[in-house]
């Protein structure tokens, strides 16, 4: 029994950096889950969650354009776009539709290390 809950402790703490990249750099709008499709819902509106990234962007001190909200074909967007090239990711979109509002992280592309 000792030696399985020492395994565990030990698989714990070699898991943990894996898990704390998988989580954004950013905190996130209170009310903010994950759904049964791996998507992150904001407990609030396109607005108030864009308002939200954005001061938050500014409070760590990351740089970034952001362009909207506007809408498109029915779906509202507001993209925030790093200008801090040590951020993970490349933008972050909020984006309102079917009366969800969405926060996606797009990944930074991986340098090849080739010119």
């Amino acid at each position: 029994m000792r030696g399985a809950m020492r395994a565990l402790i030990i698989l714990a703490v070699l898991l943990a950096p894996k898990i704390s990249d998988a989580e954004p750099e950013i905190r996130l709008p209170p009310g903010t889950r994950t759904d049964a499709q791996g998507q992150l819902v904001s407990g609030r509106g396109l607005r108030d969650t864009s308002d939200f990234v954005a001061k938050e962007l500014v409070r760590r001190g990351i740089t970034a354009e952001q362009i909207g909200p506007y809408g498109v074909r029915g779906i509202e967007l507001t993209r925030f776009l790093s200008r801090t090239p040590s951020t993970p990711w490349l933008a972050i979109h909020v984006l309102r539709t079917s009366g969800k509002t969405l926060i996606f992280f797009v990944p930074r592309a991986k340098s090849s290390g080739t010119p």
